[in-house]
C-alpha cells in the first residue's frame, strides 16, 4: 500500500511534493503558443480544457501565447486551427512564422467523462499534451495520464485516482475544521490535471 501511495503522490501530488519532469527533445523553447484547440474534445474550444494551462505553463519559465491571443493570430493569417496543423512538419513551420513562437503546446482528450452539479462526483479521463516544434525538432516533449475519480472514496489508495485524494487517512475533523478536499467542477479537476502535467515539462 506504501508503494501505491508514493506513485499516487508522483503522478498526481505536484502541488504537494517535487515531481521528475519528463526529457525535452533539442534546446527547450522560448516562447510557446497554446494550440486554440484541444484535439478529439467536444467541443474543441472549451473553456475547460484549457483551465489552468497558461499560468502552470508560465510558471516553468517559458514565455506564453495564450489560446486567445493564438487563435486571433492564426485568423488574421488565415491558418485554419484543425489538427492537420500541429502534426505536419510545414504547417507548423507556417505557424510558427504566423505565431513568432518556437513551439506550439496542444491537449488531445482522447477520453473525458465527468459527471456531477455542485461538486463533481465521478470523473474518468484520458489525456495527452504534447509540445510541437516550430522550427523543425518535432516533438519535444509529451505527458501522457489517465486515471478516474470517485467523490464517494476519495479516501481510497489507487494509483489510477486523482490529485487531492492520495494522502493518509485524516484523524478526527475538529468543529470548523476543513475535512478531505473533492473538485468542484470538471474544470476544477482540469486545472489540477493542466498543473500536474505542466509539472513534469523541464523548466527553463
Amino acid at each position: 500500500m506504501r508503494t501505491a501511495i508514493l506513485l499516487s503522490l508522483l503522478l498526481l501530488g505536484a502541488c504537494r511534493v517535487g515531481v521528475e519532469a519528463l526529457p525535452i527533445s533539442g534546446d527547450a523553447p522560448e516562447v510557446v503558443a497554446v494550440w486554440p484547440i484541444a484535439i478529439g474534445a467536444e467541443p474543441p474550444d472549451a473553456q475547460l480544457w484549457f483551465a489552468g494551462l497558461r499560468s502552470a505553463l508560465s510558471r516553468r519559465g517559458y514565455h506564453v501565447l495564450p489560446r486567445g491571443i493564438t487563435a486571433e493570430l492564426l485568423r488574421r493569417s488565415d491558418i485554419v486551427t484543425n489538427a492537420s496543423n500541429v502534426t505536419n512538419a510545414g504547417n507548423l513551420a507556417e505557424v510558427g512564422r504566423a505565431l513568432r513562437a518556437d513551439a506550439v503546446l496542444r491537449i488531445e482528450v482522447r477520453r473525458f467523462d465527468a459527471e456531477g452539479d455542485s461538486a463533481l462526483q465521478h470523473a474518468e479521463w484520458d489525456l495527452k499534451w504534447q509540445l510541437l516544434s516550430t522550427r523543425g525538432l518535432g516533438e519535444q516533449w509529451a505527458c501522457v495520464h489517465h486515471g478516474h475519480y470517485h467523490q464517494a472514496d476519495r479516501l481510497t489508495f489507487d494509483p489510477g485516482k486523482s490529485l487531492d485524494e492520495q494522502h493518509d487517512p485524516p484523524g478526527i475533523i475538529p468543529i470548523g475544521g476543513r475535512g478531505p478536499r473533492g473538485f468542484r467542477s470538471a474544470a476544477d479537476l482540469m486545472a489540477n490535471l493542466n498543473k500536474m502535467a505542466m509539472s513534469r515539462l523541464p523548466s527553463r
